[in-house]
């Protein structure tokens, strides 16, 4: 039976039976796989498709993850050659260095690198520990040194308490 694609446009022989079932059920009939692909894809903005396309990895990632690493560590180990890698590394580090100039990556890397010293020393205190880093860092902007012992009266302290044990040594 003869139908004619309606992607495409093409006119195309297809089994009696099959032209049937697609009349029977109310779906359409294509040339191949391709129109049909396009079809169904068809009237899908690209944030949707994009939406699905993540879905169906992130799903895939948890059914098969195991499987597509142990793919990727055999292909991996199959074709490194440590003499290319250190030639395109070579090749990349201008654009490595001045990516890392940027201003901010500098801001990202020093709020990266508060965070990763706070874990290692305090463990699950590490906020607490970037938190008065951060409190330290704001006094330090706000009064000088010097201001700072004045307040809290340890400035010439040694001084003060030679002298007051003099006085009452006397």
């Amino acid at each position: 039976m003869r139908i004619q694609c309606p992607v495409c446009k093409a006119i195309v022989d297809a089994p009696t039976g099959k032209v049937n079932r697609a009349i029977k059920v109310g779906a359409p009939l294509y040339c191949g796989r391709v129109c049909a692909g396009i079809a169904r894809r068809k009237g899908k903005s690209i944030d949707q498709r994009k939406a699905e396309k993540s879905e169906y990895d992130r799903l895939r990632r948890d059914r098969l993850g195991e499987k597509i690493k142990a793919q990727k560590r055999a292909h991996f180990k199959a074709t490194y050659d440590p003499v290319v890698a250190a030639a395109y590394r070579k090749k990349r580090m201008p654009i490595h260095v001045e990516y890392c100039r940027r201003p901010e990556y500098r801001a990202w890397k020093s709020e990266y690198d508060r965070e990763y010293r706070a874990k290692k020393d305090f463990g699950e205190f590490w906020e607490s520990a970037v938190l008065l880093a951060n409190i330290d860092t704001e006094v330090a902007k706000n009064a000088s040194r010097y201001e700072i012992m004045m307040i809290n009266g340890t400035i010439n302290k040694a001084q003060r308490r030679r002298r007051e044990y003099e006085r009452s040594d006397r």
